[in-house]
This record gives C-alpha cells, sequence and structure tokens, in this order.
C-alpha cells in the first residue's frame, strides 16, 4: 500500500511517469550495508586487504574509489594526489607501476582489533582489474569516479572493463554494479552509454539535506539514488527523497546509534568502515521490527 501511495505522489507531485523512464532500479528490501573502500576500520582502504574483510565480515557492496594513472589504468586509490619518494604528484601523472612502486598508502585509524591476516602485497596500490579477476561476479561492486574532469574518457574505460568481465546486462536479484560521483556530468555520459547500470549523485550539505523539486526532476533525468552525507540527513527528507522515487544512501556511518537511528529513518543503506558493525546493527534492527 505504501508503494503504490508513492508512486501517486511521484506522479502528481514530480511527473517523474516521464522523467523515470530508464533508469535502473537499485536493490530492495532492507538497509544494505556498504563497506566504505572495504572494511576500512581495521586495514588499510582500497587495498586487498579491506576488500577481503569486508566480503568475509558479509558486507552486502564494497564501495571503490576509482582514479586512472597515465597508462591508463582504473586504479583503486581515494588520492588525487600522491606523495611518491617525498614528492607530490597527481595520479594522473603517474603509472600504476610507479604507484606500486614507491606509493607508500596512510595507516588506517584503528577502531577495533578484529582477527583478520593478510600479507604485504594485499597492502599495495591495485587496479580495478585486478579486483575484478579477484571476485569476478561472486560480489556486489559499489564504484565511486573520483575528479572525472581530471580523466579523460575514463567512462569509457570503465564501461569497458565492466562489459569484458560481463557484470552488465545481467537477471541479478540486485545489480552487480552500481555506479556513484559527486560530477553530475559523468553520471549523465554514463547514463546516455549504458543506461542498465544503476547511477547514484553523491551530496555534501553544510547543513540539512534539501532538495527543490526542480533538483528532484533533473535528478529523474538519469539517476537513481542519493548519496548524502550522514550528518546532514533528517527524516524528512529522506521520506521526501524517497517519496521523489529515489534510494538514500548516507556516508560515512561508524557509530552504532547513528546506524540505528538512520535505520529506523528507512534508509535504503549506508556506507560504513566498520562493516562487521553495521551488519550486527542491521540485523538487530530486523529482529526489533519482526517482535
Amino acid at each position: 500500500m505504501r508503494k503504490i501511495l508513492l508512486l501517486i505522489i511521484c506522479v502528481f507531485t514530480y511527473g517523474c511517469t516521464e522523467n523515470h523512464i530508464g533508469r535502473a532500479p537499485l536493490p530492495q528490501g532492507d538497509s544494505l550495508v556498504i563497506a566504505h573502500r572495504g572494511a576500512s576500520a581495521y586495514v588499510t582502504d582500497n587495498t586487498m586487504a579491506a576488500y577481503n574483510l569486508a566480503i568475509q565480515m558479509g558486507a552486502d557492496y564494497i564501495e571503490l574509489d576509482l582514479q586512472m594513472t597515465k597508462d591508463g589504468k582504473l586504479v583503486v586509490l581515494h588520492d588525487t594526489v600522491v606523495l611518491l619518494e617525498d614528492k607530490e604528484h597527481a595520479v594522473a601523472d603517474v603509472t600504476l607501476s610507479d604507484l606500486q612502486k614507491s606509493y607508500t598508502p596512510r595507516e588506517p585509524k584503528k577502531i577495533e582489533l578484529v582477527d583478520a591476516s593478510y600479507s604485504l602485497p594485499d597492502l599495495r596500490v591495485m587496479d580495478l582489474e585486478e579486483v575484478l579477476l579477484h571476485f569476478g561476479d561472486d560480489i556486489n561492486y559499489f564504484l565511486e569516479i573520483k575528479s572525472p574532469s581530471i580523466y579523460p574518457d575514463i567512462e569509457k574505460k570503465l564501461l569497458s572493463l565492466l562489459r569484458e568481465h560481463h557484470l552488465l546486462d545481467r537477471n541479478d536479484q540486485n545489480p552487480k554494479v552500481i555506479i556513484q560521483s559527486f560530477n553530475e556530468d559523468i553520471l549523465r555520459k554514463i547514463f546516455a552509454m549504458e543506461p542498465s547500470i544503476p547511477l547514484v549523485k553523491l551530496y555534501k550539505f553544510d547543513h540539512n539535506a534539501y532538495f527543490t523539486n526542480n533538483r528532484l526532476r533533473k535528478l529523474s533525468q538519469y539517476a537513481s539514488g542519493v548519496g548524502v552525507n550522514a550528518e546532514a540527513l533528517t527524516l524528512d527528507f529522506i521520506d521526501s527523497t524517497q517519496d521523489a522515487g529515489f534510494h538514500v544512501y548516507p556516508y560515512t556511518v561508524n557509530d552504532e546509534e547513528q546506524m540505528r537511528k538512520l535505520i529506523t529513518f528507512g534508509v535504503n543503506g549506508f556506507f560504513t568502515d566498520r562493516p562487521d558493525v553495521g551488519l550486527r546493527i542491521a540485523d538487530e534492527e530486523i529482529l526489533t521490527v519482526s517482535d
């Protein structure tokens, strides 16, 4: 009944029956636990060790940051500038080999100890293809394109790689790949090239999150969901955004009470450095509701 009501509101308030045609659906059901750069509370982020640990913990999706190197490799790395041999270099100006030989990633913030084993090679910088070869289609990917204006044709490179690994045009219960970015232009390009991929537009608000009707109409032309900094979220914003036909994914949620509150608010999922904690809290909330 609630879904029918939301659809009616959407049709008459935002005229979304026309704009929403062609947008790929996002996962339905309980709040997703998305491992932010892997289980990055416990081990260096954006590394194989972090992703292996997140999968062992049971994360629904792993999130990867994507940059592009001088030799055209989609490297899994958050920063656009790195320190190599005591000098700063743009990722776009160095090769993947340069990064793997000389880049020392920052130490992760240790929230608590976990029982995890990994070797030094698991902590090196890697490209997306290595991740796809390692995990294949056994897991789900939440890919963030960082600073696309720096990397010409990064979307073409990404889509080509995803097709090569048979991660597009599938009939899985949940999409194998979701792509997000703060950059609207890159998401529109991807939507035009491959509308089967659900897209999430990222936002960072200084105060309480808010969308105008005009913003919602523009979003409905390409995006299926939004990612918002958790501290800016309110129940009214979540309800109104979902009523307009979008999923809401707060980032980055590591506090247990904040997790409980956001799940109670009905978010569609959340990014966390602590996927084990997120899954425990999500399970607790499901049991509480069922009781």
